[in-house]
């Protein structure tokens, strides 16, 4: 059976080849951090409040920030049950561990007070309904490049003025780039027989909207599949040079484990 490829896949190895081998291949131990709780808990939220909403039965932004909190909860503890000692977690700037975890629970919560309130302030935008009756969130997708499968799934699927816009909730600091959108794009052609949408944006949790529209006509089929293609023929060449730079090898969940990491 081919293995399946992802966007996450091939941001992981083109940020380092080697840290990709390290962690998805010899799965060695990987750093905790708060964020990841948070990033995890607001997306399972998100995703909640918005199908109850599509559904006609919509959750109170109370009832939703629970979800957020047990999500947040089970996360964390999973990775303490992992790496108990606070010790060995990321920081966070200034925050060490233990008191990031506090600080990005609150974080959360705050995002979702602005994801609340985006929606209420927006009422044009709607949750797209693809053909097969599947609503836009948290819509997953299998799809066949050229002989390599990549699978994922994509946060929302919106309908408005511009048109049908792909969506990926980001609760750090940065957006990602126009290729995970072009993707998301491309899937959606191709499993719901459908005309590529050609804009996707990132709604950040730290502003409480979303960035500007990415263009994305220039992510074709050809373009898309060229990418996997090529990661696809390097993992299965086994070629997972190191690309150490001291800035990247700070946050790498991985570096501890790693003879090449720059200090």
């Amino acid at each position: 059976m081919s293995e399946h490829r992802s966007v996450s896949q091939l941001n992981s190895y083109e940020r380092c080849p080697y840290s990709y081998y390290l962690a998805r291949i010899k799965k060695v131990w990987q750093r905790p951090a708060a964020w990841l709780a948070q990033g995890t808990a607001f997306h399972e939220a998100a995703e909640v409040l918005v199908k109850s909403q599509v559904a006609g039965e919509p959750l109170t932004l109370n009832q939703t920030k629970l979800v957020y909190t047990s999500a947040y909860q089970e996360t964390i503890n999973r990775q303490l049950e992992d790496t108990p000692n606070m010790q060995y977690w990321f920081r966070s700037g200034p925050y060490a561990g233990e008191v990031d975890i506090v600080r990005r629970y609150q974080l959360g919560l705050d995002q979702l007070d602005r994801f609340a309130a985006w929606q209420e302030s927006h009422p044009e935008e709607v949750v797209w309904i693809a053909p097969d009756g599947t609503p836009g969130v948290e819509i997953g997708f299998d799809i066949d490049l050229d002989g390599v499968k990549v699978r994922g799934f994509i946060d929302a699927v919106i309908r408005h003025s511009d048109g049908i816009v792909v969506r990926d909730y980001k609760t750090g600091n940065t957006p990602g780039d126009d290729f995970q959108l072009g993707v998301y794009a491309l899937a959606l052609a191709e499993d719901h027989g459908i005309e590529q949408p050609a804009i996707g944006e990132y709604w950040m949790g730290r502003t409480g909207k979303p960035t500007y529209p990415y263009d994305l006509t220039d992510w074709t089929r050809e373009a898309v599949s060229e990418k996997f293609q090529v990661l696809d023929e390097n993992i299965r060449a086994e070629r997972f040079e190191p690309k150490p730079e001291a800035k990247k090898c700070a946050f790498c969940d991985v570096a501890s484990s790693c003879e090449f990491a720059a200090g």
